[in-house]
């Protein structure tokens, strides 16, 4: 059983991180995750834009996102604090989860900065729960100890983000709010929805608005983002799983292996199967 499944939680740093995040090809998380940056610097690409996080930055993978390696510093100095989405739902935490859970679902994908001093409170608070997890040293209520060292860090987690959210991202404005909603439907329905029609009125907008606002905020069409959407699905099930390209197809919600294929093609240049040739060498 691995240590995620035993507590609910594992930590890795810039030796190990790289058994979580593939480093040469798209990737999905398995689980939620923060990853701290103390120093140098690790650039992904996620969604629709690159992301750098860089020293004293910390940022929320999710598993719902595709994320792909771009580059990493040789002084890259990090922790990844992986958790099971019901081992936080299941403490008993009594700051106001609304607030935080909106907060870490519209940051998650942007990295937010520390000040120094608070990111070495939680770096010691994140090496001491490692410590204890990795203590081979017979312990009667480790699960409860790395429960209550959880919830800590969740606690200077909640109080950092707080502050934050209070100094300048109290609210979103109405159309950040649209496209928040629509990335959170496209996650859910990309598998078998690929019209701007059917996110709109998801929303009780018209298909021309939702494209006027996504594309004001993000730079790309409606239409562009749920293409990068499902060409990162299909990466990942290419290169991460044995299934066969018509089965591939069929989860995607495509009508047939053919129109998967020219689809794929007309967005990477390539078909399925030479894509997956790279990674099978």
């Amino acid at each position: 059983m691995s240590v995620l499944e035993k507590f609910g939680v594992e930590i890795f740093t810039q030796h190990n991180i790289f058994e979580r995040i593939s480093v040469d090809k798209p990737f999905r998380p398995d689980n939620p995750a923060f990853i701290f940056v103390k120093t140098g610097s690790i650039k992904l690409k996620q969604h629709f834009r690159d992301l750098e996080l860089s020293a004293n930055m910390f940022m929320v993978t999710d598993p719902q996102t595709v994320y792909e390696m771009i580059s990493i510093s040789d002084d890259f100095q990090s922790r990844m604090v992986s958790y099971k989405r019901e081992f936080i739902s299941a403490l008993s935490l009594k700051f106001n989860r609304l607030i935080t859970y909106r907060y870490f679902r519209q940051q998650m994908n942007i990295g937010v900065p520390f000040e120094p001093d608070e990111l070495e409170v939680v770096w010691k608070s994140v090496n001491f729960l490692k410590y204890i997890l990795d203590s081979e040293t017979e312990m009667t209520y480790k699960k409860e100890i790395v429960e209550h060292l959880f919830s800590v860090f969740c606690y200077q987690m909640a109080g950092i983000i707080s502050k934050e959210d209070s100094n300048s991202m109290s609210q979103m404005s109405r159309q950040e709010e649209i496209v928040f909603i629509f990335l959170n439907d496209l996650a859910q329905h990309h598998t078998h929805e690929r019209s701007v029609e059917f996110y709109a009125q998801r929303q009780s907008i018209t298909t021309r608005h939702l494209s006027a606002v996504v594309k004001d905020i993000t730079g790309k069409s409606a239409s562009q983002i749920i293409s990068l959407i499902v060409m990162n699905e299909a990466k990942v099930l290419l290169n991460s799983s044995n299934k066969p390209v018509s089965e591939i197809s069929g989860i995607l919600g495509f009508s047939d292996p053919y129109s998967f294929s020219h689809f794929f093609k007309k967005h990477l240049g390539e078909s399925p199967s030479q894509y997956r040739n790279q990674f099978e060498n």
